[in-house]
């Protein structure tokens, strides 16, 4: 090995290893970052202390989707169809969960989800530098360029099918640079890597980041026609377009399956320009720089706070910044160089809603239809990277930093100081001064400092300064990325229980969720659950949803949880008021949080604002009394006995509580007791804790609820929310009136006497209650036969005479079934199912979907990979070390 080589390679080898170190504690189970433990509903003793990530569709979409499609390719089957949430959906065509993407088969490992978050940033990384490389950038300015993106924003913050296509960026820009160093050499091909990068991208998931790198690979590629002559330059363009075309050729398969999906969807917002007039408040402009300096991911919690983290995508830090804007001001590829800072400049604009600026880029063909203020910040990122790489080349090949690279770098500090005075508002405000304030002043502080210093010490050597600078801004990104990952969970528990009751006891029927098991997590586990949380979804469905089911719903979160209006019917309630609706879908169980089903009671008019706990010290005794009457009849006249009672607790410090919580539960003169162990109690948590006897509700006397701590030097206490108005509940402790806050409640009823087994709670544990609901309506129906399911897909009928089957899975194009071997039409039962027609005597049926023209998905992949051949051409051989 030559010491060039060595040299080159150690370079290459931090930008691999770099993002494994990273995570090592995520590897090791330091802390816990599967998905599961954050949102599906099923997790216990999790204490989270504030979000390790912005989207929740980490779980909902990109885990249990993405496993489901694992699997699905495991057993030998394309994942076209999800039959598991919802009534059924496509799972391939709804793009999130990325089925057709390669890497997601990652997901069918233990932690396979962050071993593919580890690969996409290692791919970002080297083919940032095997494309700096290409430019001509020695290793160590690579290196830096390659290190800044992939510990980019965006990556820090988010972790669902949005980072999927980032690192296909730069893979299919090296794509465009083979073509022009092929032009420019006078061989042919060169294309094979945009083939591929644009593939991919659109294989990965998530379209709009697709497209929004897309318009930055556009300005780059033009950018470049600068130094090609004029016959070059035609064939250069040529040559880019029919890769650009052999890319979406490939992806042929997944652009059939999203694109004939979308006239039977609900896209949401994401229609008619929907974002068009949205963008990020400038008073926020100061996260771009210092991305804690408000607070961490969703602080302080407040309805503007809320919507800022639901909305931003990503930061950039001081450091990247002051790097970029020093490599913007550079003479060698000065085009390129003032393509990346303009596209920085306007697109951060049109984010902040830069007047004219945002109204110019939403005017774009298909900006104004996604969340372009979120998606665009991988692009930004990717922009600076490059710069920063040109910066420390540079500062290579330069005795001494010019005046133009300090312009550059005080033009970074000016940008830091106007977000810092466009914050001035929030600053103001208590909330936000915070330790996170001061920390993220004080290290953008150390870092901008220390940029300045090695620019002004004149003694220091060219390559050391452009290394040490290079470092210093790698250093605070890594440092940046690594923030929200110490928010994962250090300890928990999955609790699947329940989940097997239901694979044991569900057959082809449904469950649904007010809770536990969250949408799209019946899929995760292949059972099937009538919840849905997913864009885009069959529009039919969503509209039978929100019409029949519960019209205080999300209508495109479907979760059993979240209410479009506070004061309106909880889920619970609208399940209550028709049964039969969800009996007609199919479900054949209700799964809720223990003591919260649709046969349970909870106090009425309890109001869902969140107070301060109430503090339970060792010895103190909270009563709350329930007057006689006041709403305490249950769902069902025949389970009215109170067997035991629900409560939210909190541990007031980190980690478990300790000692013991007590209840007496009185009706009259008649009393029954029980106890819960605190050390069980982590964070905030619900605690359901079983009576020594049953309590009827319905009385003349009034209920009271004595709740005593015994034992424990921790802190603790009761979660408290608004107390409702004219319920005639008080609150005490020891003794004394407590006014203006009460805690919620829920009383777990059973039946006095034995009751009808078809209904009521058949599996409870400490996260979750599974309730019969009867007569759930068949998967599979036909009079006058008798039916013999095998699966979802397949069974064996004998009919004494003609008759029709009919199935409880949605209708879309694209479904068709055989019977006995022949092809039959699959028909629309009414607007949402599906019937066939059977013949008299034993019939074979089986089911099967593909998306419509799928046949010219796959001729468009061959063409592709033809193109992708013809591509590779004659070149000069090339090695990781020097691509050039």
């Amino acid at each position: 090995m030559t010491s060039d080589a060595a040299h080159g390679r150690r370079p290459l080898f931090l930008v691999l290893i770099a993002p494994i170190l990273a995570k090592l504690h995520l590897i090791l189970g330091w802390r816990l970052a599967d998905a599961r433990f954050l949102e599906s509903g099923i997790a216990a003793r999790v204490l989270r202390r504030s979000l390790s990530t912005l989207d929740p569709n980490i779980a909902y979409t990109s885990q249990a989707l993405g496993h489901r499609s694992a699997l699905d390719w495991l057993s030998g089957a394309i994942p076209w169809w999800n039959p598991y949430s919802g009534i059924g959906m496509p799972l391939a065509g709804d793009m999130q969960s990325a089925a057709l993407f390669p890497p997601t088969l990652l997901l069918a490992l233990p932690n396979g989800q962050l071993y593919m978050h580890i690969s996409l940033q290692i791919l970002a990384g080297l083919f940032t530098w095997l494309l700096l490389r290409r430019l001509g950038l020695a290793p160590m300015a690579s290196a830096v360029a390659a290190l800044l993106f992939e510990f980019n924003g965006t990556y820090a913050w988010l972790a669902n099918a949005v980072i999927n296509p980032i690192c296909f960026l730069p893979m299919t820009l090296l794509g465009v640079e083979t073509v022009r160093s092929r032009v420019q050499a006078g061989t042919r091909g060169g294309w094979p890597w945009i083939i591929l990068g644009l593939a991919l991208s659109l294989y990965a998931g998530f379209p709009e980041v697709a497209y929004f790198n897309g318009l930055l690979i556009t300005v780059w590629t033009l950018a470049r026609l600068a130094g090609l002559a004029g016959r070059q330059r035609a064939v250069y363009l040529a040559r880019v377009a029919l890769g650009a075309a052999g890319g979406l050729l490939v992806a042929g398969p997944i652009l059939v399956a999203f694109l004939g999906y979308l006239p039977d969807a609900n896209l949401g917002d994401h229609s008619n320009g929907g974002f068009r007039h949205v963008h990020l408040s400038a008073a926020r402009l100061i996260t771009l720089v210092l991305p804690y300096g408000l607070g961490r991911l969703s602080d302080p919690g407040t309805a503007e706070s809320f919507g800022f983290w639901g909305a931003v995508g990503g930061y950039t830090g001081v450091g990247l910044l002051g790097l970029g804007m020093i490599g913007a001001v550079g003479g060698h590829l000065r085009s390129l160089r003032l393509a990346l800072a303009g596209w920085v400049a306007i697109v951060t604009g049109a984010i902040y809603g830069l007047p004219v600026v945002n109204a110019v880029v939403t005017a774009i063909p298909g900006v104004s239809w996604a969340m372009f203020f979120r998606y665009f910040a991988p692009s930004v990122a990717f922009a600076l990277a490059v710069l920063a790489g040109l910066a420390c080349q540079d500062l290579t090949e330069a005795a001494k930093p010019t005046r133009r690279q300090w312009l550059g770098f005080l033009t970074a500090m000016a940008f830091v100081a106007l977000a810092s005075g466009l914050a001035a508002p929030l600053l103001a405000l208590k909330p936000y001064r915070t330790p996170w304030l001061w920390g993220s002043l004080a290290v953008a502080a150390m870092v901008l400092a220390g940029m300045a210093a090695i620019l002004r010490r004149p003694t220091l050597e060219s390559h050391r300064r452009a290394r040490w600078l290079g470092g210093l801004a790698v250093a605070e990104a890594v440092l940046l990325l690594l923030i929200p990952t110490l928010f994962y969970p250090s300890t928990g528990d999955l609790r699947e229980d329940g989940i097997a009751f239901l694979r044991s006891h569900l057959g082809l029927q449904r469950f649904y969720t007010v809770g536990p098991i969250q949408p799209n997590y019946g899929a995760y586990y292949g059972i099937a659950g009538l919840n849905h949380n997913n864009l885009p979804l069959p529009a039919a469905w969503v509209d039978h949803v929100v019409q029949r089911l519960d019209d205080n719903t999300y209508p495109i979160a479907f979760d059993g949880r979240d209410r479009l209006s506070a004061t309106g019917p909880s889920a619970i309630d609208n399940l209550r008021r028709n049964p039969d609706a969800y009996r007609d879908m199919g479900v054949r169980y209700v799964v809720s949080i223990p003591g919260k089903g649709p046969f349970d009671w909870a106090p009425p008019g309890m109001v869902d604002q969140v107070q301060r706990p109430l503090a339970l010290a060792d010895g103190d005794t909270a009563i709350l009394t329930l007057p006689a009457g006041a709403g305490r009849v249950p769902f069902d006249a025949r389970r009215g006995h109170v067997a035991a009672v629900g409560l939210h607790v909190s541990s007031l410090k980190n980690g478990a509580a300790d000692g013991r919580l007590t209840l007496r539960l009185c009706a009259g003169t008649m009393c029954a007791d029980g106890g819960h162990a605190l050390s069980d109690v982590v964070g905030g948590s619900y605690i359901l804790v079983p009576l020594s006897e049953t309590i009827p509700l319905v009385g003349d006397a009034p209920l009271t609820l004595a709740v005593s701590r015994v034992g424990g030097r921790k802190r603790f206490g009761l979660a408290m929310w608004t107390a409702g108005t004219d319920t005639g509940r008080t609150l005490t402790l020891n003794g004394g009136p407590i006014t203006g806050v009460e805690p919620h409640v829920a009383f777990a009823l059973v039946a006095a006497e034995p009751a009808d087994e078809g209904a009521g709670p058949v599996f409870r544990d400490d996260v979750m209650q599974i309730d019969a609901l009867p007569d759930p309506r068949p998967y599979f129906g036909a009079d006058g036969c008798h039916l013999a399911p095998v699966s979802r897909e397949r069974l064996a009928a004998d009919c004494a005479a003609p008759a029709t089957l009919t199935r409880l899975e949605l209708f879309m194009p694209g479904w068709k079934a055989t019977v006995n071997g022949q092809e039959q039409t699959v028909a629309a039962d009414g607007p949402l199912f599906q019937k066939v027609d059977l013949p008299a005597g034993r019939s074979e049926v089986v089911f099967r979907y593909t998306p419509p023209y799928m046949g010219w998905g796959y001729g468009a992949l061959a063409a592709g990979l033809a193109l992708f051949v013809l591509g590779m051409g004659q070149g000069r051989r090339r090695n990781l070390n020097d691509p050039r």
